[in-house]
């Protein structure tokens, strides 16, 4: 009878062990290739307040970008926090963002006290659109948010033109652009600064961080100013990342990924039951209420800032390996004809695009993501409503329904797959989503 037992629960392990080591495609790229002694060397720093490490990371950083300086934050828009309160936004002030964005970079703006105003998406390129900037300018503009989308530099030499001419301060958010060119000038060089993210689903990934880089001498001084003021995440925090930095260099890889995904769904459980210290800065996605546990704006920890020297050392390599992911789906999309209406700006002779994801969008597409949850971590997609990572109504970030109809439509139909991925990754990824699409095409060419 106890052998009949163990043979059963034998067999649910193994059962249980083959599909979470399924494969399963996700938008996060581990750090697998990170050596043992670089990891204890990199445990060492957790904790500490190494400045130097710090500096050297944001100038190494710098340097991907152009000639000015980056002054890093704990987030991307703690950075864009602090640069509103030194350009003195406050009550009165309107600010215009993309309407596909998210709810941390809006909540960023009602902490100023001031009032988001939303600009339609440009269709060709997902990113801001010229034209509904210039619509979206009053009196009270005080700053223009341009956001450059999934990699794809947006119409950034039209909107710097606007801007320039009214005076109002550009922004140019490029939390999920890195290394890409318009007319062959680097994203993050047009405006008078620049938002860059390092989040664990961004293009250079330190699990959490963000900088912000401008050429303007006295924006960067007063942001360093701002960086000293700050204080550290508490050292529990710090440990909680490294933990999930370390979950996820062993999991966050196709082979592994429905793994993490089960350890994601134990630590919700876990927390909701008996609390404890996460490793996300996630009190700020709501609107209502104030990050409590940990100081805003907070200082980048600086083990993070060792995990980014060693991004910032592959970005070449990985640059080019992107490069090529677009260009492998680009013709794996063409040769089997499948219908999908890939953003006019992936043929634009004009952009030099580092993907962070491919990115189309199609009438059955709510339909398509349904078909690929076995297959990709499709809540990870974006941007599925005009201002995702919240289950609020829009109405509390001050946005109505209707302000920008080409973002509400191409959300509707969004779809997003990986190019963090291996070219054998990419090869599985194919045979596992062609027959969706082959469906995809049967549905919209009834014969």
């Amino acid at each position: 009878m106890m052998r009949k037992f163990y043979l059963i629960l034998n067999k649910v392990y193994n059962t249980t062990v083959s599909i979470l080591n399924a494969p399963y495609f996700g938008f996060v790229q581990g750090h697998n290739y990170i050596g043992n002694k670089d990891i204890s060397d990199i445990y060492n720093i957790v904790g500490t307040d190494d400045e130097e490490l710090i500096l050297n990371y944001e100038q190494s950083f710098s340097k991907l970008v152009g000639d000015g300086g980056s002054v890093s934050f704990a987030t991307g828009r703690m950075g864009f926090y602090a640069l509103m309160k030194i350009c003195g936004v406050g009550k009165g002030d309107e600010i215009i963002i993309n309407g596909a964005t998210c709810s941390v970079m809006v909540n960023a703006i009602l902490r100023c006290g001031a009032t988001p105003v939303y600009s339609d998406i440009d269709s060709n390129t997902f990113g801001s659109s010229s034209h509904s900037i210039k619509e979206c300018l009053t009196i009270r503009t005080k700053m223009v948010v341009a956001q450059h989308s999934f990699g794809i530099p947006c119409e950034i030499d039209l909107i710097s033109d606007i801007c320039k001419k009214k005076s109002v301060f550009l922004l140019e958010d490029c939390a999920l652009a890195l290394g890409s060119k318009l007319h062959n000038i680097n994203v993050g060089t047009f405006g008078d600064a620049a938002l860059f993210s390092t989040d664990h689903s961004k293009p250079l990934n330190t699990i959490t961080g963000g900088l912000i880089y401008t050429n303007n001498v006295s924006i960067y001084n007063k942001l360093l100013t701002m960086q000293y003021q700050s204080n550290n995440l508490s050292i529990e925090k710090q440990k909680a990342i490294w933990k999930r930095f370390v979950l996820e260099r062993r999991y966050a890889q196709p082979g592994r990924f429905r793994m993490l995904h089960f350890f994601d769904f134990i630590h919700k459980v876990k927390s909701s039951l008996i609390g404890g210290v996460t490793p996300f800065l996630d009190e700020d996605f709501s609107s209502k209420t104030l990050s409590q546990s940990y100081p805003y704006p907070s200082k980048l920890p600086a083990f993070l800032a060792a995990i980014g020297l060693i991004e910032i050392n592959r970005w070449p390599f990985i640059m080019k390996e992107r490069e090529k992911m677009l260009s492998h789906y680009i013709r794996w999309f063409k040769d089997f004809e499948f219908d999908v209406d890939l953003p006019a700006a992936y043929f634009d002779s004009n952009r030099r695009i580092v993907p962070l994801r491919i990115v189309w969008s199609q009438e059955n597409g709510a339909l398509i993501r349904q078909q690929l949850a076995s297959i990709i971590n499709i809540s990870w997609i974006w941007f599925l409503q005009p201002i995702i990572a919240t289950s609020e109504p829009l109405i509390n970030y001050d946005y109505k329904y209707g302000e920008c109809p080409i973002s509400e439509y191409i959300c509707d139909g969004m779809l997003n797959l990986p190019t963090s991925i291996s070219f054998s990754s990419f090869m599985l990824l194919e045979n596992m989503i062609s027959p969706v699409l082959n469906d995809s095409n049967k549905s919209h060419n009834p014969l």
